[in-house]
């Protein structure tokens, strides 16, 4: 029987992936939270065979939580379901240490496929999450520049996004400077097309 860790801060999503993991005779719930500093230390002391994270928590995000699991060499597989874009995030977290990724869209089976497919040591990335050399520009951001470049494309101000992020507004500000000089663009709407084209924004 497999042993898994559940991290999600949404509890009615947390909920329903644990009756659906309970009701798997191969799979063991060993514990879940909505934090990503308890769950780190969950993951630490009860070593699951996988975890199951989303991105957004608060106090640890899930893509700080992977490289801290990864330095302290958790020999576990990590699974990250999130509601953000697939064809993007994905890589950012293949390349924090993660084992596959599931978007918050598809099907409960689709998820579990994935988790029973990275439990017998496979990858399972979305195939779009594969940079071409036309978004090879968007590797040279790190996750969190791609998450304040999909707010700056919304026209969210400085004050807003170091709200939702935690952030001052000092280094909201010092991350656009770095995301545009990156992208080389200098204006909001060079910047909402690059995110429209980049499918960062609805």
């Amino acid at each position: 029987m497999k042993k898994i860790v559940l991290i999600d801060d949404h509890p009615i999503v947390r909920r329903t992936i644990a009756n659906v993991l309970r009701a798997d005779p191969e799979l063991e719930l060993v514990g879940e939270c909505g934090d990503g500093e308890d769950g780190l230390q969950m993951v630490l002391n009860r070593k699951p065979d996988l975890v199951l994270l989303d991105l957004d928590l608060p106090r640890l995000d899930g893509m700080s939580m992977i490289r801290r699991i990864r330095a302290e060499n958790v020999q576990t597989y990590i699974l990250v379901l999130s509601a953000k874009p697939e064809h993007v995030m994905a890589t950012f977290a293949r390349n924090a240490g993660a084992n596959g990724y599931v978007g918050k869209g598809r099907e409960i089976s689709e998820l579990i496929t994935a988790l029973k497919t990275v439990l017998f040591g496979y990858d399972c990335f979305p195939a779009e999450s594969m940079l071409s050399e036309t978004e090879s520009s968007m590797s040279a951001l790190s996750a969190r520049e791609v998450e304040i470049l999909q707010f700056m494309a919304q026209g969210i101000s400085n004050r807003d996004i170091a709200s939702r992020l935690c952030l001052s507004d000092k280094t909201i500000s010092t991350y656009k400077m770095r995301i545009q000089e990156k992208l080389g663009l200098s204006s909001l709407p060079a910047i909402m097309e690059f995110a429209s084209i980049h499918r960062l924004i609805d």
